[in-house]
């Protein structure tokens, strides 16, 4: 194990690069609000931000992953427990998958307010709504393969295509909720929660075994 001196560095490097992507965010969001998105630059985002273009873009990948405030397909050690477990029954699966994805919400790099700045940004350009929406497919892909695991089906069978279209869909109708809902009241997490909730009544997931 490393010693507390060789940690500490690695703290401190960590936290400037969660301040200047804030600060990059910040600066994007202001501007696509005064302007409109079609009319931001990256370069005009990164002298906002009093850094260089290419400072930009050891952040973001593009002007309209800034507006994608969304944790991506849950991966790592929850992730292999969620595939692992042999609880296949589809009320454990849709239950067991809420919590997965409800979970890195809890710790979401923005707050309320910067999330429905966001979305509402990416509402009124069909160029943003058309990326943020093909992030949500990749991970509709990878969600499937995590329930193809599972249950021990193959990740292309219809059932498996549909449940994790269907948990895709929640996602998306939680953290969009949450996002509109006014003070942001009970948290992204909490709104996710719900929704796979509501999931599991509408899928009468008590009959199945």
């Amino acid at each position: 194990m490393k010693g507390e001196h060789a940690s500490a560095p690695e703290g401190l490097r960590d936290r400037r690069r969660r301040e200047t992507r804030s600060l990059l965010r910040s600066a994007a969001l202001r501007l696509m609000e005064e302007r409109g998105f079609d009319e931001v630059t990256v370069e005009a985002v990164a002298y906002e931000a009093g850094v260089s273009p290419r400072t930009f873009f050891n952040y973001f990948p593009s002007k309209e992953s800034v507006l994608d405030v969304w944790p991506g397909t849950p991966a790592g050690e929850a992730a292999e427990r969620f595939a692992a477990s042999p609880r296949t029954d589809l009320r454990s699966v849709v239950e067991d998958l809420g919590d997965l994805l409800a979970a890195p919400l809890d710790r979401l790099e923005v707050d309320h307010d910067e999330a429905t700045r966001a979305v509402r940004i990416a509402e009124r350009s069909p160029a943003v709504l058309a990326a943020l929406n093909a992030g949500f497919a990749a991970v509709e892909r990878d969600l499937a393969s995590l329930i193809a695991r599972r249950i021990g089906r193959q990740a292309t069978e219809e059932t498996v295509v549909l449940l994790a279209g269907m948990c895709a869909v929640a996602v998306r109708t939680g953290t969009m909720r949450w996002a509109h809902r006014a003070g942001g009241g009970g948290g992204a997490a909490e709104s996710v929660r719900q929704s796979f909730a509501l999931l599991c009544s509408l899928l009468n997931a008590d009959h199945q075994h």
